[in-house]
């Protein structure tokens, strides 16, 4: 019987865009989870329980996993700027920035569709904030193990 580590998985070898990808998945269900949280703090009954959880499995998900997908396409376009002599810091920042903004914008634009929220530009800067930073370290880590 071989042993586990005699075997590399694939996030150990993968290619970097693979776990952006992955990651900007991840990241909108995630999201869409505590978005959906959030929202209705505060009007828990039954109906609005087993509701929510169809409309969370139906359209927040899969409409959230989507908009990571976006980030993480924006993300791996903005690392092609970055040129291949570039050091690992440099790539991981512009990683981070690009998923900042672009994670911002879309979490605005999606909050503001919804009035009940309050503050579309706190959430947008949150969410910026966490999706930024975890994207780059993300691209920090990978090309530290490379």
């Amino acid at each position: 019987m071989a042993k586990s580590g005699t075997r590399p998985g694939w996030w150990r070898t993968g290619n970097v865009s693979a776990r952006l990808v992955c990651l900007g998945a991840v990241l909108g269900a995630v999201g869409a989870v505590v978005f959906h949280a959030s929202s209705t703090v505060g009007h828990l009954n039954a109906v609005v329980l087993l509701w929510g959880l169809i409309n969370l499995l139906v359209f927040e998900i899969p409409l959230m996993a989507i908009l990571g997908l976006i980030v993480a396409g924006v993300v791996i376009s903005a690392r092609f700027l970055v040129t291949e002599a570039a050091t690992r810091k440099t790539r991981a920042v512009v990683t981070g920035i690009s998923a900042l903004m672009s994670s911002g914008i879309l979490a605005y634009a999606f909050c503001s569709l919804f009035p009940p929220l309050m503050s579309p530009e706190a959430i947008a800067a949150v969410t910026g904030v966490l999706v930024g930073g975890t994207f780059a370290a993300v691209s920090y880590r990978h090309t530290s193990q490379i």
